[in-house]
């Protein structure tokens, strides 16, 4: 799948599934390893405007035949929790392409 780079286990914290009147629906947010993913990490900032929060970007690449990611999931890389940023980017038979945030403060 990837050329380089140590190998390693994300975790998806998929959002829950909701009933008819916008509730989550118990049990249908299960945790799903993900083995054989390479974890990019990005830039970070923080917040000028007087408050103390900082955000950090990364990249997950997961292998093909990984589970269904969308923008509602979380991933839980490294021990930290991040926010799916946007669609993830299937790039065919080489793998899955997704934009992390976390956001702290």
């Amino acid at each position: 799948m990837f050329a380089s780079g140590d190998t390693e286990t994300a975790t998806l914290l998929p959002a829950p599934a909701k009933d008819k009147w916008g509730d989550p629906i118990p049990g249908t947010d299960t945790p799903v390893d993900i083995p054989g993913c390479l974890f990019a990490p990005g830039p970070s900032a923080e917040n000028l405007n007087g408050a103390n929060q900082t955000e950090a970007d990364g990249t997950l690449y997961m292998p093909v035949g990984s589970p269904a990611i969308t923008a509602a999931d979380r991933l839980r890389v490294r021990g930290d929790v991040y926010e799916v940023i946007g669609k993830p980017r299937v790039w065919g038979n080489d793998g899955i392409e997704v934009v992390l945030r976390m956001t702290t403060g």
